[in-house]
């Protein structure tokens, strides 16, 4: 596992906790990136000590534009805000600059990283122009948006989900999308702040859960100085290497206010000093036993630019490890599309975000987006329905499976997933099978295996495993219910057109009228939504499915549902292809 360590100085009495940081990672001595901010750059003691570390610790020098606010910012743009995305492109230009020419009188050159919570495209294009030596960035904090905005109290203006949880290659038209190949790329290297717990980020608040001590006492995740949940996160991370050639990436970015009194926080300061001590010991100990690399940013950019090349595909496998309810989840991540299988619900997908669509996302005043950066969804289910009544209200895939007049979800028969593999076909990820049992005591078992092979197609495999009466027959449904969007607010679907191809080809305008276009000897089902260049179509991988049908929906359950279906006996299977393609 790669580490980055990053400090950055703050104000005030904070400067003592930032300098208490920096001893800690030397004594230990762990590599550290220090970011700095305008305000800092301000006070030549504080400029002093970051080249004295840098000189006696080689700590790596880059530059922060998330604290902004300071007398010679405030005299020019005449405004506090430090979030330089939420400000127009002009502004960015000139803060960009204002913050450059002080780095370069401070420390003598210009800074090879960088990070902000979030950088939009606007900004990102604006910063690597001026700054052509820049080799890496964090430049977004995996899915903060909704979530986090409703835990602090709707103040919290920073949406930017749908992005990678690791490091990635942006691409310039979205910061969030990693670039399909060297033209569609910025030139850096991107990274978040702070490494989240990938099963929490999906279920609740990723603030709290995270390679932050200071956010897990916040959430409550620790009992005094008994902190288990930090240590089990760098492992979850950790367990991640055999998925993705032998690599995962980590960083520890904690400000130095969660080291203080903290109005956040119920422990003593000496028991918040106490676990962030600790979480550097056991990254040091890693190192010390080979395990764990620690790097500057700009050393990390360089591996990363020699070691994973575009295009490659990344897995996350996450248990859910702070509650002990041992649910599944499971990310994939290339340069078409991040998808996220809840085993919980049968092995549906959760989260889908089409990337490529290659939707575009500046924010600011002078953007059609203004605040929110998140890449849109074509299904997140926590967001637009919950579990319980997503089949008939909300956004998600699964399988439904009828035997007589009764019909089972596949949602409400949890799973785990049972393996994951690579070759030269793509990523494979298995499921345990889904055990349903009908009011007639008809028993089946439905195994579930997703194959990416790439090029924006998920194949979805069910095979009928077992069936306790070897003759019966059963029909089985694959549907996918969706939408589009970033927040938990509907979006206007007049404009998009559903379509079925087959014995008798038909397609609609959606008008919310709850209309449906069916065909037999279906080829594809689909939706074409133009308000995010986006085509979703679901196919037989083999073949024709003996039923297909695309359904409007209406103002009270705003989506539209793609759906395949076919008969099965013990020991058949169905393989369904769920294609993304950019809308012609």
């Amino acid at each position: 596992m790669y580490l980055n360590l990053l400090h950055r100085p703050k104000m005030g009495d904070y400067y003592e906790f930032f300098k208490l940081q920096q001893d800690m990672a030397h004594e230990i001595g762990l590599k550290v990136t220090i970011l700095v901010s305008l305000p800092a750059m301000e006070k030549d003691f504080m400029v002093e000590d970051i080249k004295r570390y840098h000189e006696e610790y080689g700590d790596e020098i880059g530059l922060f534009l998330s604290e902004l606010n300071c007398e010679t910012f405030r005299r020019e743009f005449h405004c506090e805000m430090n979030s330089i995305w939420l400000y127009s492109r002009d502004k960015k230009e000139r803060m960009v600059a204002m913050a450059l020419e002080r780095f370069r009188e401070c420390f003598g050159g210009d800074p090879v990283s960088a990070a902000a919570y979030y950088m939009d495209a606007s900004t990102m294009e604006v910063l690597t122009e001026a700054c052509p030596s820049l080799q890496i960035a964090v430049c977004a904090c995996f899915e903060e948006g909704v979530k986090n905005f409703h835990g602090c109290n709707n103040s919290w203006y920073l949406f930017n989900e749908g992005g990678p949880w690791s490091a990635w290659y942006p691409a310039k038209g979205n910061t969030l999308r990693p670039a399909r190949d060297e033209d569609d790329a910025v030139g850096i290297v991107g990274v978040c702040h702070l490494s989240r717990d990938p099963a929490l980020s999906y279920e609740s608040r990723n603030d709290f859960w995270a390679s932050h001590p200071a956010n897990v006492q916040r959430g409550l995740g620790n009992e005094g100085e008994v902190h288990p949940y930090d240590f089990n996160l760098v492992d979850l991370y950790r367990a991640q290497e055999p998925l993705n050639g032998g690599y995962s990436y980590y960083n520890v970015f904690v400000g130095p206010n969660w080291l203080t009194h903290n109005m956040n926080i119920e422990d003593p300061v000496e028991v918040s000093q106490k676990l962030y001590r600790e979480l550097l010991e056991y990254l040091g100990q890693l190192r010390d036993e080979g395990e764990l690399e620690d790097m500057t940013m700009s050393e990390f950019a360089a591996w990363y630019r020699a070691n994973r090349p575009l295009g490659e595909p990344e897995l996350f496998h996450a248990r859910e490890m702070l509650y002990g309810s041992g649910k599944h989840y499971v990310w994939y991540l290339d340069t078409d599309m991040r998808v996220l299988i809840d085993t919980q619900q049968g092995g549906s997908i959760g989260d889908l975000r089409p990337y490529v669509a290659e939707c575009e996302r500046s924010t600011g005043p002078d953007s059609p987006s203004l605040y929110d950066g998140s890449y849109p969804y074509l299904i997140q289910s926590q967001y637009r329905s919950g579990a319980a009544n997503h089949s008939f209200d909300g956004t998600r895939t699964t399988l439904a499976v009828t035997h007589g007049e009764e019909t089972v979800d596949l949602c409400a028969c949890p799973t785990k997933c049972s393996g994951i593999e690579k070759d030269e076909d793509g990523v494979h990820v298995s499921l345990t099978p889904a055990k349903l049992r009908f009011s007639d005591g008809l028993t089946a078992a439905v195994q579930t295996t997703y194959h990416f092979p790439g090029g924006g197609r998920i194949l979805i495999e069910r095979n009928l495993a077992e069936v306790s009466d070897p003759e019966a027959e059963l029909q089985v449904c694959e549907y996918f219910k969706g939408c589009y969007g970033t927040i938990e607010y509907p979006e206007d679907l007049h404009g998009v057109t559903l379509a079925v191809d087959g014995d008798r080809p038909e397609a609609l305008s959606y008008a919310y009228e709850s209309r449906t276009v069916a065909t037999t000897n279906a080829t594809a089902v689909r939706a074409v939504i133009p308000q995010i260049d986006c085509t979703v179509e679901l196919c037989p991988a083999d073949g024709a499915a003996p039923r297909g049908t695309a359904v409007e929906g209406f103002l009270f359950s705003p989506y539209f549902t793609l759906t395949l279906e076919t008969t099965l006996r013990a020991g058949g299977s169905f393989t369904s292809c769920l294609c993304l393609s950019k809308a012609e």
